[in-house]
């Protein structure tokens, strides 16, 4: 975890010293050209199709006017492998397609851009590691690598919230989705900034808590999801179970099965949440905000007090993954997690909400964030490799029903209502970055002393807010 924190501040530091400027007024000149010609075309273009086809068109798409990019490729870097950009052909290009009719789909729509816009689409996976050196080099000196970075915020918020990232209401065109239905793009909200964009999407990347339904019943202990129904799934009575859940079950004189296992950032982010506080939503750190100290003695308590969480370790991968054999009865997880490990458990699991803290109104839940993308300052055309960007996202022609495939998203689940509380979860997030935003380890390195023992609370909050109100100001707009 400590390393964790001091790479974020190493990669933030050495954007935060590159120089600001690009210096490239050919490349400048270029832009402005491009956003003029746009902005004429968007004057143009009638009210009534702004952001949406219009009545009785065929075309989904004519609001976007074309543009002759002269052949030119737009790249787009990435972490991962994507499919399919205008190298593929066939859907079995993706050796591990799911949808062979989606993806045809979307070979079909990249052949429509390329021949509307002249142009073409590819991505280049440069891996974590790469994406921060390209980010790091290229994007602060003004030649960035790639017309469009696809990132984690712990590399990509930083650089967005320094100046190399075009705001998106420079971006985007009036007629843009992002700017009206955002049924394809959607802004992302950086303490009252936005530079990022994701696609649109069903909202599976939230942390949800599993229970061991089979624990829990096999000890005669009280439904959580009841509790919840009933409004009584507060702190008091998780900590009433996880503590009669905690127990030696060999005879060994050693706690082998505890109430509760996870990792710092999960267990932070939602316990946090649950009682209405918020570490870093805005650019006043809120770690010395009452409800979050409150949340972190809770969490103290699970660890040094009552002792009913498993012991925190250095060991990231078996915390994370605690739950697994069976050894605790609480646990953070994700869609993912559950979708790769549930068929193969040895016990019934179920989700259900964070507990309600004292603070908290049983509705909040820590935010979750995706990769986002950005454009960097220096690239040419921008506003035309936006426009040109969503509309190639756009491959399912505004039928959102072939957008939101839950065939994956389902599997993670045991019920519908798991699954229909799981989208609820994901929908109701409370803003809070500081997983993101603490580039100078300030909250990463208060949690970890709590974790570990190594420091009070008090101590803690007392010791790291103004580290991270320092990383905080680093954002603010000079």
């Amino acid at each position: 975890m400590t390393k964790k924190w001091k790479f974020l501040y190493l990669a933030s530091t050495a954007l935060l010293l590159a120089a600001c400027g690009n210096g490239n007024t050919d490349t400048e000149e270029t832009t402005e050209d491009a956003n003029a010609e746009t902005e004429e075309v968007a004057e143009e273009t009638p009210a009534d199709e702004e952001g949406t086809e219009e009545e009785g068109s065929e075309d989904p798409f004519a609001h976007y006017p074309a543009i002759d990019m002269g052949g030119r490729t737009i790249k787009v870097a990435t972490w991962w492998d994507f499919f399919y950009d205008s190298r593929h052909t066939d859907p079995m290009d993706n050796p591990e397609v799911g949808n062979v009719e989606n993806a045809q789909m979307e070979i079909d729509n990249v052949r429509r851009i390329e021949e509307k816009y002249n142009v073409r689409i590819e991505y280049e996976n440069l891996g974590w590691e790469g994406m921060i050196d390209s980010i790091n080099t290229s994007v602060v000196s003004g030649t960035p690598d790639y017309d469009i970075y696809t990132v984690d915020l712990q590399f990509g918020l930083s650089p967005a919230m320094n100046g190399y990232a075009i705001p998106i209401e420079e971006l985007a065109p009036d007629y843009a989705d992002i700017k009206n239905d955002q049924t394809v793009m959607t802004p992302l909200d950086t303490f009252g900034e936005e530079y990022l964009f994701a696609e649109t999407a069903i909202p599976q990347s939230a942390t949800y808590m599993l229970y061991n339904a089979t624990m829990l019943e096999e000890l005669g202990l009280e439904d959580p999801w009841t509790l919840m129904e009933n409004g009584e799934w507060t702190w008091d009575k998780f900590a009433e179970l996880a503590q009669a859940a905690t127990r030696d079950t060999d005879g060994d004189g050693n706690i082998d099965v505890y109430g509760f296992g996870g990792v710092t950032t999960d267990t932070t982010m939602e316990f946090v949440a649950s009682n209405g506080g918020a570490i870093a939503n805005t650019l006043d750190e809120g770690l010395s905000d009452p409800a979050t100290v409150e949340a972190l003695e809770f969490i103290y308590n699970m660890y040094h007090v009552d002792n009913f969480a498993r012991p925190y370790s250095d060991d990231w991968d078996g915390q994370y993954n605690a739950w697994v054999d069976g050894s605790v009865a609480f646990a953070p997880v994700h869609a993912w997690s559950l979708v790769s490990n549930g068929p193969d458990l040895s016990y019934d699991y179920r989700i259900v909400r964070w507990p309600q803290g004292p603070n908290g109104d049983g509705t909040t839940a820590g935010e979750a964030i995706g990769n986002h993308y950005f454009i960097p300052t220096g690239v040419e055309d921008a506003q035309a490799v936006y426009q040109i960007f969503e509309e190639f996202r756009n491959w399912f022609a505004y039928d959102i029903d072939l957008r939101d495939n839950y065939d994956w998203f389902e599997t993670a689940f045991t019920s519908v209502e798991d699954m229909d509380l799981a989208l609820e979860i994901g929908s109701s997030g409370n803003g809070d970055l500081w997983k993101y935003s603490d580039v100078n380890g300030g909250a990463g390195d208060a949690l970890y002393n709590i974790f570990m023992g190594e420091m009070t609370v008090s101590q803690a909050v007392e010791s790291y807010r103004q580290v991270l109100q320092d990383g905080l100001d680093s954002f603010r707009a000079e």
